[in-house]
């Protein structure tokens, strides 16, 4: 039975670009940073001989990120945005403090937004997604939490 929502990993092309994109410009703090290989990770993934670098990233609310780069793997690079709209599609949602500011420091940085900030029809929100360097989708909200009845 879950308990409580831990992480998401992303296999990512260059560790350095999504380093700087999640910790850099949007402010997650590294705790781990280090090479995964061995007969434990290795039986864990269902591969063989693999290695990877490795970050664990961490929010303020104690969520963490883990950012992955096989080291030893052919890598087959996203060419293009996934769509929104596609089965299978996910996004990486955080919640952020000044969420106009934040819009100008991703443009600045280069970062392709699929809008600007918009106001929520039904929250009480400003949203937009953007890309990361490898193309997967990440919601930045800005807002009152979800009131969820228990």
């Amino acid at each position: 039975m879950i308990t409580h929502y831990r992480h998401t990993g992303l296999v990512v092309q260059n560790i350095k670009k999504s380093k700087n994109f999640y910790c850099n410009i949007l402010n997650l703090r590294i705790i781990q940073n280090f090479i995964e290989e061995g007969d434990y990770f290795n039986n864990l993934i269902g591969e063989k001989n693999k290695r990877a670098k490795v970050i664990k990233a961490i929010s303020s609310d104690f969520i963490y990120l883990e950012l992955i780069e096989f080291i030893n793997s052919k890598k087959a690079k996203r060419k293009k945005p996934e769509n929104y709209t596609k089965i299978g599609a996910i996004h990486i949602c955080f919640t952020v403090k000044n969420i106009e500011n934040l819009y100008k420091k991703l443009k600045k940085n280069k970062v392709l937004c699929i809008s600007k900030p918009l106001a929520s029809d039904f929250d009480d929100v400003k949203t937009f997604f953007c890309y990361d360097p490898d193309y997967n989708l990440v919601q930045l909200v800005e807002g009152k939490p979800i009131k969820i009845k228990v």
